[in-house]
């Protein structure tokens, strides 16, 4: 029957007290316990991490919410929880939808084709860059005539 890290340190401190104080010396024995499911592991990787705490498996600890900051390119003086991140960038989109009244956005894709978009999260990459098309940044007319 093989004792557990926790039970042979107990009684190895139970041997030291002992030991100081001449008492007779007595070994901790319990029984092995049964194991009945196997070991949940935590994701390790910061997406499952993520995912895992958004679908609620998981409560992130101080650690894991460090590292996702880090992961993520935050400043050291950044405190705020995946949690209140989530819940200020729902805000914010939701904002962002009231404000315009719309729901959906137009962009140019790459080959100079509209592409209507829902505002959200998923659309944010491809609208903060959208693709330049020919003669976008050429002056018109009167700009022209004002540069002389």
């Amino acid at each position: 029957m093989a004792l557990t890290p926790a039970e042979k340190q107990r009684a190895y401190r139970e041997r030291q007290k002992a030991q100081q104080g001449n008492e007779p010396v007595t070994e901790a024995v319990t029984e092995e316990p049964a194991v009945t499911e196997p070991a949940v592991t935590r994701p390790t990787t910061a997406e499952g991490l993520k995912a895992a705490a958004r679908a609620g498996t998981i409560e992130l600890t101080e650690a894991e919410e460090q590292y996702l900051r880090d992961e993520a390119g935050y400043t050291a003086s950044e405190r705020r929880t995946l949690a209140e991140r989530d819940g200020a960038a729902r805000r914010m989109i939701k904002t962002t939808v009231e404000a315009s009244g719309k729901t959906t956005i137009t962009r140019y894709d790459e080959h100079g084709r509209e592409v209507e978009e829902e505002v959200g999260p998923a659309g944010l990459s491809l609208i903060a860059f959208p693709v330049q098309r020919r003669g976008d940044l050429a002056p018109t007319a009167e700009e022209r005539a004002k540069l002389g």
